[in-house]
């Protein structure tokens, strides 16, 4: 289990960090053709990753590594938790932001899966085991 909670972790740092830098890249380009900032934030909850989603993951993968060490699991620190699960937190709201909604909106289950059962289970896994 911990190679596999090393590999997850990995890949999600990976890929929050690659879509940091894409909304960074993205930001300065509209910057530059003269988008303001509040168009500039817009485009962020909008398209990219809402500050809300990115927290509410992070604070249901947390559940999960409570869920973990109830079970009987160890669970680390909560300074070493969150930076854990940030990375979590931006992949999973840009998931929602992006494939739920997008394309017309889709149901609040979907949303659910991407921001709490998703979160819940990998942070059970990323820290708790």
């Amino acid at each position: 289990m911990d190679t596999f909670a090393s590999v997850l972790r990995s890949v999600c740092l990976v890929a929050g960090a690659a879509l940091l830098v894409a909304f960074v890249v993205t930001a300065v380009r509209r910057r530059s053709a003269g988008a303001s900032f509040g168009e500039l934030a817009d485009l962020m909850e909008r398209d990219w990753f809402s500050a809300g989603k990115v927290f509410f993951a992070v604070l249901t993968g947390l559940v999960g590594t409570w869920a973990a060490a109830y079970v009987g699991g160890t669970r680390g620190e909560l300074t070493e938790s969150v930076a854990v699960l940030f990375p979590l937190g931006i992949v999973a709201a840009f998931a929602v932001c992006r494939f739920a909604d997008g394309a017309g909106g889709r149901a609040l289950g979907e949303k659910a899966v991407a921001l709490v059962v998703a979160p819940i289970a990998l942070g059970a896994i990323m820290t708790g085991w």
